[in-house]
């Protein structure tokens, strides 16, 4: 039995999915870098149940991912 998936975790996702959608992939450096700021992501969502707190504060050339473990989603995921 399949169990149920929350709407918050759902909404997370689905956040955090455009923003790595629209993020620029950096092969020499080995970072990911997000190309949108918290008003382009609340402006992308069309979902007119999101909970904005869900979204987080990034700007716009913030290293999201690299491979030292210093962004700022590993950051937050891994404390």
């Amino acid at each position: 039995m399949v169990h149920k998936r929350s709407l918050a975790s759902l909404q997370k996702r689905q956040i955090r999915r455009l923003i790595f959608t629209f993020a620029y992939a950096d092969r020499v450096r080995c970072e990911t870098v997000s190309r949108l700021d918290r008003v382009d992501v609340l402006g992308l969502l069309n979902a007119p149940a999101i909970e904005v707190h869900h979204v987080p504060d990034i700007v716009r050339g913030e290293v999201l991912v690299d491979s030292r473990g210093q962004g700022s989603f590993q950051q937050r995921f891994n404390r």
